[in-house]
């Protein structure tokens, strides 16, 4: 008995030396001693509360532990990706973001054939695919035990597993392509040569001889960048890290995310101004106009967020009983981003029913309100106008046109240098517009240029597709050749948090302004309102103010610009200021070519 009473006694003597030593190492009893004689003096009304809080201060880091997918759906009703992140808080597994994919927008031209267009739904499908065994796989296994707070290392491990996934495929391939050529065949599709490039090989269909061609020099678009299906898994898992870091912390998502832009809390933050859409013409839409793809209202700066909203949907109203009463109720289609789509023949007509919409509710067009027009300019080239049927109202009518040019309207094309012009007379009349996107393809850079010499003073003359995605835009050196005042930005595909802030504050040194855009086939997320008071961007790009996954984000533009103003934090952005853009000197003529030049003018006056 005596024995097994003092085997006992140091087994609990032990015990006790053990847990003196693990509470010493962890400071308990000091932090237990600082909080029971500071509670005393602080007096708080909630004890236990209070006690929580101190102690939560001392926690562990919140970690990620889990990341699940699934199928989920947009507002187009097509499958996306559904995101859950979990993290380690306080011991417990705890759901801290919840992340749906928005689409991205679509590669192919909106006037597709039908059944290219199943080709693309068929591997968008593979792409949702892989993307969740992706979440589901790699990237929940690399990204367990990391902060989530600490966005750079987050993307940086998912850039890496991209890129060796990338490595792989590439490695893959090239085994295929020798593998194929041992065998007799380099794998190339055969060329026909009615399908001759517009180069100015022999054979072209719209030549306008039979078995010849215009040689017309087109300078091709850079090759697009092929991304492996399931990159967007990626970006979602970016958002993902973003949302569970502010959740864990328990802050707004604006304020994180301007942590991470800035490397602290702003003492003001700003509401971006929203470019909305009203009207989307183009290619796809009825009608003979394809210059203008979206005619879209900004309130000026300086107007709160609740009364801004409230005007686009007046104006939004306005135009759709306009067409209504002019048309009938088919004219009030409206397509997938909620934009009205009327049969317009030219410019004019969306910019003088837009501007109508705005004095009826008694403001100023270019004062109170202005005008955004989206051109999209590659959209309405014809490299081979054999490949893109002639839009017309009319069986025959212009079927006969050009390569290398821009069909601004059904039948009417335009050389770069008369696109110029074009735009420059048309923005003359109309003084309320105060951004253009993508007037016309980058490789234009001489024309580009020459456009921004003359309406930049007035205008902001933005790039969309004129820029690569903003992973590359970071590794892509901005020269005097080619230049823009405004960026648009998309969060999609591989782009991650990281990215977009990055290259935001690389544009804005290069005095642009930064637009945040918004993809086709969203959900009610609001993760972009948030994004865009973050990282101080002027501009959201909403689209129309209608349909649950916009006015979402409406809603949480009105919340957050009220949360500001209760802390009063709230600040506006400043008036428009447009930078004079100057395109640089041309190159000295060589010689011989000032007497060319001069020769084309004399010929050019004996027509005349």
């Amino acid at each position: 008995m005596a024995s097994a009473s003092t085997r006992e006694a140091r087994e609990k003597y032990e015990l006790k030396q053990k847990a003196v030593k693990y509470y010493d190492q962890n400071g308990v009893p000091k932090k237990m001693e600082e909080i029971l004689n500071s509670m005393f003096y602080d007096n708080p009304d909630d004890v236990y509360g209070h006690l929580a809080n101190y102690f939560a201060e001392h926690a562990k880091t919140a970690l990620i532990s889990q990341i699940s997918a699934r199928h989920g759906f947009d507002s187009k009703g097509q499958t996306t990706v559904q995101t859950d992140m979990y993290c380690t808080v306080r011991n417990n597994k705890k759901l801290s973001a919840a992340v749906v994919s928005s689409s991205s927008n679509s590669s192919l031209p909106e006037n597709t054939k039908p059944e290219d267009r199943e080709e693309e739904d068929k591997a968008r499908e593979a792409g949702v695919e892989a993307a969740i065994a992706l979440l589901n796989g790699d990237i929940n296994t690399r990204l367990q035990g990391v902060d989530p707070a600490l966005q750079s290392d987050v993307d940086k491990i998912l850039m890496k597993l991209y890129e060796e996934l990338k490595a792989e495929e590439d490695e893959r391939l090239a085994k295929e392509a020798a593998e194929q050529a041992a065998l007799g065949g380099d794998g190339a599709t055969p060329v026909k040569e009615e399908d001759a490039s517009v180069s100015g090989k022999k054979g072209g269909k719209s030549s306008a001889k039979k078995g010849k061609s215009v040689a017309v020099v087109v300078v091709p678009d850079e090759p697009k960048e092929k991304l492996l299906p399931g990159a967007e898994s990626i970006c979602v898992a970016s958002r993902a890290a973003c949302t569970a870091a502010s959740a864990v912390r328990e802050e707004p998502l604006y304020q994180h995310i301007a942590t991470l832009r800035f490397g602290e809390i702003p003492k003001d933050m700003r509401v971006p101004i929203p470019m909305v859409t009203i009207i989307q013409s183009g290619r796809s839409a009825p009608g003979k106009l394809n210059c203008v793809k979206e005619f879209m209202v900004v309130p000026k700066p300086g107007m709160p967020i609740a009364d801004s909203l409230k005007y686009c949907q007046k104006i939004y109203s306005y135009v759709a009983k306009t067409l209504v009463t002019k048309s009938g109720m088919a004219a009030q289609y409206g397509n997938d981003i909620g934009a009205l789509c009327p049969s317009y023949d030219k410019p004019e007509q969306g910019l003088d029913i837009l501007q109508d919409a705005i004095t009826s509710l008694e403001l100023t067009p270019g004062e109170d309100f202005f005008i955004a027009l989206n051109l999209a300019g590659k959209e309405i080239f014809d490299y081979d106008p054999s490949s893109v049927p002639a839009k017309s109202d009319f069986p025959g009518q212009g079927m006969h046109k050009e390569k290398g040019k821009y069909e601004v309207m059904g039948g009417q094309q335009k050389v770069p240098e008369d696109l110029v012009e074009f735009w420059v007379e048309l923005l003359g009349r109309y003084p309320s517009v105060i951004a253009i996107i993508d007037p016309m393809r980058k490789q234009e850079k001489e024309h580009w240029m020459r456009l921004c010499d003359r309406v930049s003073d007035k205008c902001y003359v933005m790039g969309n597709h004129t820029y690569p995605r903003p992973g590359l835009l970071l590794e892509e050196e901005l020269t005097e050749e080619f230049k823009t005042s405004g960026t648009v930005l998309k969060l999609d595909q591989i782009n991650t948090i990281t990215d977009i802030l990055e290259s935001a504050k690389k544009m804005e040194d290069a005095e642009n302004q930064i637009v945040l855009t918004t993809c086709y086939g969203e959900t009610t997320d609001t993760f972009l309102a948030d994004m865009a008071v973050g990282m101080n961007a002027r501009f959201l790009k909403i689209g129309a103010p209608v349909r649950g996954e916009r006015i979402a984000l409406f809603n949480r533009l009105i919340q957050i610009e009220n949360q500001l103003k209760l802390e009063g934090r709230l600040a506006f952005h400043g008036e428009n200021v447009f930078p004079h853009i100057v395109p640089p000197p041309l190159p000295e003529p060589e010689e011989g070519e000032e007497a060319q030049e001069e020769e084309k003018k004399e010929e050019k006056g004996k027509k005349k």
